[in-house]
């Protein structure tokens, strides 16, 4: 894939004699001048940057000082994040412009995906989501299937690929500007691949796909991933393709420490610094006296540390500054860097009226639902931004793994392709979840959930839904989700259930007994989806109750009950994550009338409604909850009574411990984020401050032959401070709560939120 040195440099000296011809000051009649006024042509230079993550933004401080030195490219070879920079620099992106693009980069949208959950429509989200983990299965042929990385693509590519719009378009990387290779690791012979063509960004990609961490690139002949693995350091390659002299940036991490060796991960994270070190050093020790070799310590930034670039800028200026005299020798006279500088300095924006949209490569999704979706049709001006944004709004569709778009045709007005990838382990898709809860007074409760969802089954986009989880609430279930419309704005989903619950009773603060509440039955929903932050759901309901003490006097009665009527839901969700939100509002109406027309054994109705709002104030967070139920004077049964406790809607109380007729409650939370943990995927620890009011109205229940009379608890106000965030392991809370009552818990929770009481604890405001 390399060209011949031989040719290479024979045309680099060809080209070398003539630019110092016709930068040559003078009159064009002037008489040429002898060889030994011209000089000997200066040395090709082939800039080799390194691979390392986010320590890679260094060579950005090296090419802002080689610009200032007046120090020409004549081609640039790079491997992992030294691939990201070098191909803007080859593309024509001059220093302070790249500069510019990757301290603007926002790093928890690219690798993070923060902010893609504003993009997914609202089914996607009310569909439910996993609390501990991120993991996402596949089930193909009876076997269990794992993603090719760990993280989402679909943020960088749409990246790399507004980042060189207009060099995407040369399919020779010689071509550009100044010529450019990247470096990726075949893993299927273990053999170094040299990217000399095809798609730029794609190249970058391919450079960068760390093993594990993000799926690899998938050719017909190669699957390619981070070259760092076979040559971080490409001195080889540069000389192969131009050089007569190279420059290097390598990134210089402190030496291993015999304390920080002692894990079996730690070991594990160090082999691979190793290997990447051994062939680092083969690459340095080929270095000659006319090279020049730029040393950046990067101190404690790491390879993740993608919020620090900015920080290693002017590490890698200084480390360049330190060589200046080297690099002096290199320099140009003025007038011919600014000449050469021009030649190789070209803009990447595109703005063109699309003369056609077309999508390609789709197996089981319906083109025509994404262009019901589209934003960007035939005929409309659109620029790289648009485009970018259009590829984000699809790429959030739970389908897809990535996707990709070209640019085809006339310049001025192009077709627009695009190319999203399916997952390759769909669309049979399984996720886990687990989820406990503790408290001081004894409660301890599990759940081990689980969900396998098959998508696309037509061309509407039907899903086929089943859940089970097991423990404290124990859950079967089963649906079809059929939408009516392409645009899937209306739909409808009728669902069979099982379930089997604990509830305990507890009169003036004692557990006095714990009841298992069995139910079964199903339904049928009607709704419509409107936009992506809003649906709303009518249908019929069934249930088949039955209820029993497990321990303790018999408080409530035993039932075997038909409750059956209209259920009503109404959601809006704009947050941007479904547990600690640190933006936007949720909200929920549930009202279910049960109906002895309708084949109940009883007449009842309740409603119920939830609100929350996450508002940042700079890195800490105010939330403000709202929530009510109601009777409406009907007759409820006591085992319907709204339940209230826990930390998800009353803290200070135990999960359950108030039961009602009528309730509300209101609560308002500021939280000091105090530390981050992994910045770039949102994960952080918040120290919470919770303040709460509420009232209830309550129930009466039977005590063998006698009654015993809910005392109403009236006006009650409380407060809990509390440790939450979310973590490696998912959310965890650790917290303490009290109440005007003389209540008071102790309680700790983490992964899957555990509780069914008000619509708080029901997923609606986590």
């Amino acid at each position: 894939m390399s060209a011949n040195p031989l040719r290479r440099r024979f045309g680099g000296c060809l080209a070398g004699m003539l630019l110092c011809c016709c930068s040559a000051p003078g009159h064009a009649d002037a008489p040429a001048p002898d060889a030994a006024a011209i000089g000997p042509p200066r040395p090709r230079i082939g800039l080799v940057l390194a691979g390392g993550g986010a320590k890679g933004g260094a060579h950005v401080g090296v090419l802002k000082v080689l610009e200032e030195l007046h120090v020409p490219v004549d081609c640039i070879a790079g491997t992992s994040m030294g691939a990201l920079v070098g191909a803007g620099y080859a593309s024509g992106i001059p220093a302070a412009d790249l500069q510019t693009f990757l301290v603007g980069i926002d790093w928890k949208t690219v690798v993070g995906g923060v902010g893609q959950r504003d993009l997914q429509p609202i089914e996607q989200k009310r569909a439910g989501v996993t609390y501990s983990n991120n993991f996402e299965l596949g089930v193909k042929d009876g076997s269990l299937v794992l993603p090719g990385g760990l993280v989402n693509t679909s943020g960088i590519e749409t990246l790399l690929r507004s980042y060189v719009a207009r060099a995407r378009l040369q399919s020779s990387f010689d071509q550009l500007p100044i010529p450019f290779r990247a470096v990726a690791t075949d893993m299927i012979t273990g053999k170094m691949v040299v990217l000399d063509r095809g798609d730029l960004a794609t190249a970058m990609r391919a450079s960068m796909a760390i093993p594990g961490a993000f799926a690899p690139v998938v050719t017909d002949q190669y699957i390619l991933a981070d070259g760092g693995m076979v040559r971080n350091i490409p001195v080889d390659v540069a000389r192969n393709l131009c050089a007569d002299v190279v420059i290097v940036v390598n990134l210089v991490e402190p030496a291993a420490r015999r304390e920080k060796l002692q894990s079996a991960t730690q070991l594990l994270l160090r082999s691979t610094d190793v290997g990447i070190q051994a062939n680092e050093a083969l690459q340095l020790q080929s270095l000659t006296d006319r090279d020049v070799l730029i040393n950046v310590p990067m101190g404690d930034i790491g390879t993740a540390d993608f919020e620090r670039v900015p920080d290693t800028i002017p590490l890698g200026e200084a480390a360049t500054r330190a060589v200046a005299d080297q690099l002096r020798t290199l320099a140009l006279p003025d007038l011919m860097y600014q000449d050469w500088r021009s030649r190789v300095t070209s803009r990447q924006e595109i703005e063109a009226r699309l003369a056609d949209v077309r999508f390609e490569g789709l197996e089981r999704v319906n083109p025509e639902y994404l262009q019901q979706r589209a934003e960007v049709h035939a005929g409309d001006t659109v620029d790289t931004a648009a485009i970018s944004a259009e590829a984000q709004r699809m790429s959030a569709l739970q389908e897809f793994e990535a996707v990709g778009y070209e640019l085809s045709g006339d310049q001025g007005k192009p077709t627009l392709t695009w190319l999203p990838k399916e997952k390759d382990w769909g669309p049979n898709y399984l996720k886990f979840d687990l989820g406990m809860y503790t408290s001081d007074d004894g409660d301890l409760a599990f759940v081990i959930y689980g969900k396998h969802t098959r998508t696309w089954l037509n061309d509407l986009g039907a899903e086929w839904r089943n859940e089970v989880q097991l423990g404290y609430e124990s859950l079967l279930s089963t649906s079809f989700y059929q939408p009516l419309n392409v645009s899937q704005t209306v739909f409808v989903e009728p669902h069979l259930f099982w379930s089997r619950t604990w509830e305990d009773i507890f009169l003036d603060g004692d557990r006095l007994a714990r009841y298992r509440f069995g139910d079964w039955g199903g339904g049928i929903d009607f709704g419509v989806n409107i936009g992506s932050n809003a649906q709303a759901r009518l249908g019929y309901t069934y249930t088949r109750r039955n209820t029993d003490v497990e321990t303790g006097p018999r408080l409530l009665p035993a039932v075997e009950r038909d409750d059956a009527g209209l259920a009503l839901a109404v959601t809006f969700d704009s947050r941007d994550t479904p547990f600690n939100a640190t933006s936007g509002l949720a909200a929920a109406l549930e009202y279910l009338r049960s109906d002895e027309s309708l084949g109940a054994d009883q007449d009842w109705e309740r409603v119920e409604l939830g609100l929350g709002m996450a508002v940042p104030v700079r890195k800490d967070v105010v939330w403000l909850t709202l929530a009510g139920g109601s009777s409406l004077d009907s007759d409820l049964p006591a085992d319907r009574a709204f339940t209230l406790g826990g930390p998800g809607s009353f803290p200070g109380y135990e999960l359950g411990e108030l039961r009602a007729d009528d309730y509300w409650t209101a609560a308002g939370s500021y939280l000091w984020k105090v530390k981050d943990i992994m910045s770039v995927r949102g994960q952080a620890l918040y120290a919470g401050l919770r303040l709460q009011a509420g009232e209830t109205f309550g129930q009466d229940y039977r005590f063998n032959n006698g009654r015993i009379n809910f005392i109403e608890k009236g006006f009650i106000y409380g407060g809990s401070v509390y440790l939450t965030g979310r973590t490696m392991v998912g959310p965890l809370t650790v917290g303490v709560g009290a109440t005007s009552t003389n209540a008071w818990s102790v309680w700790v929770a983490v992964g899957r939120p555990v509780g069914h009481g008000t619509i708080l604890e029901r997923g609606i405001f986590r």
